[in-house]
């Protein structure tokens, strides 16, 4: 009776063993997902299509990230969060110098200060608020957060 009940255990981690092995083989067989580190051009980043990302979005991905512009703005670029949807900015500014545009980036204060009269439109509609500062970027950073905003 001992010996029967020794076989059955055997059988039994046997068959364990034998089911996790076939999970691990059907797991890493599986086609279902992306080609692990897949080459698309030299230096490019791939998008999830495997297309080649522009490096200028790429850019701005990385600015919105590190200056964490999802805080204010809703990161599908189309709706109101604390912070106005930014989705066709550029066009909203096209009627003044794109410099104009950087200036609020930087510091929107200045530009309501000094009365200006996009500045001023973006600030009432936003109830008074004024964008926080970012001094530091430079025009190639806000020309790719730019086009990172307009990609979405």
């Amino acid at each position: 009776m001992r010996t029967r009940s020794l076989l059955s255990l055997l059988y039994a981690s046997i068959f364990g063993i034998l089911f996790i092995l076939a999970l691990v083989a059907g797991y890493t067989l599986r086609n279902d997902g992306p080609a692990p580190a897949a080459v698309v051009s030299a230096g490019a980043p791939a998008a999830a299509g495997g297309a080649p990302v522009d490096p200028a979005v790429a850019l701005g991905k990385k600015v919105w990230r590190d200056n964490n512009c999802n805080s204010c703005h809703a990161g599908n670029m189309t709706d109101d969060a604390t912070g106005p949807a930014l989705s066709g900015v550029t066009a909203r500014w096209a009627a003044h110098p794109r410099t104009d545009l950087y200036a609020w980036i930087r510091n929107s204060s200045l530009l309501i200060a000094a009365e200006h009269p996009r500045a001023l439109e973006v600030w009432k509609a936003n109830n008074k608020r004024a964008m926080s500062n970012y001094p530091d970027l430079t025009d190639g950073e806000i020309d790719g957060l730019l086009a990172y905003i307009e990609s979405k």
